[in-house]
């Protein structure tokens, strides 16, 4: 039974880290693919947070069919999944470019620095993004299957390490402007966000699935 149990938990973990990285790869580029168009709709100060919001709630979902598509708390969990990611990215890039401002005096842009600068900013973007996905969560989540605040720091640190590292990866492959460049950012990103979470993941399942009674 117990290697039955290491088995499901392994399982569940794979399933995790790759929809993790699916979702998160895929809310992202959809959301800058299609910034033009939702810049139309609600204008230029809300395109960020509207697609980052997008990209959010594509994470939400793939994490949602991981745990087992659970219907108590599934809206509820892509719906904060969007907001959190969203409103928490878009803080740190603001707070970035501000930042940066401030230091030279003129207009930056995260995507122009260089790529310590850029290193720095995306550690910062990330731990804000985190935040943001991480608390919103643990709030959807907690009236269902209570869990430590540990799921907030664990979400930090799974976007904090996987933007910087994502940037290093697609500097191997032709840099942030290629399509290759741009694809393995996002993947490795978004696994290294689910391989930071999936155990925590895996205790939130457990958490959602009925108990027999006897």
């Amino acid at each position: 039974m117990s290697e039955d149990i290491r088995g499901a938990a392994s399982g569940f973990v794979l399933r995790w880290t790759v929809l993790c990285g699916l979702g998160l790869a895929g809310g992202l580029a959809v959301g800058l693919g299609l910034a033009a168009p939702v810049e139309a709709v609600v204008g230029m100060m809300l395109v960020t947070p509207a697609t980052l919001g997008l990209a959010g709630a594509m994470v939400g979902s793939a994490q949602w069919l991981a745990l087992g598509r659970s219907p108590r708390f599934g809206a509820s969990w892509v719906a904060t999944s969007s907001l959190g990611l969203g409103v928490g990215m878009t803080v740190g890039i603001v707070l970035v470019e501000m930042l940066g401002q401030a230091l030279t005096g003129e207009p930056m842009r995260l995507a122009t620095l260089d790529m310590l600068g850029r290193l720095g900013g995306l550690l910062f973007v990330g731990v804000f993004a985190g935040l943001g996905l991480g608390a919103a969560q643990w709030l959807a989540i907690r009236p269902a299957a209570p869990i430590a605040g540990r799921w907030i720091v664990l979400c930090v640190a799974g976007f904090g390490a996987g933007l910087p590292a994502g940037s290093l990866a697609a500097e191997l492959v032709g840099g942030l402007q290629s399509a290759v460049g741009f694809a393995a950012f996002l993947g490795v990103a978004g696994l290294t966000l689910g391989v930071f979470t999936a155990r925590s993941g895996a205790a939130i399942a457990a958490g959602l699935t009925p108990r027999r009674a006897g």
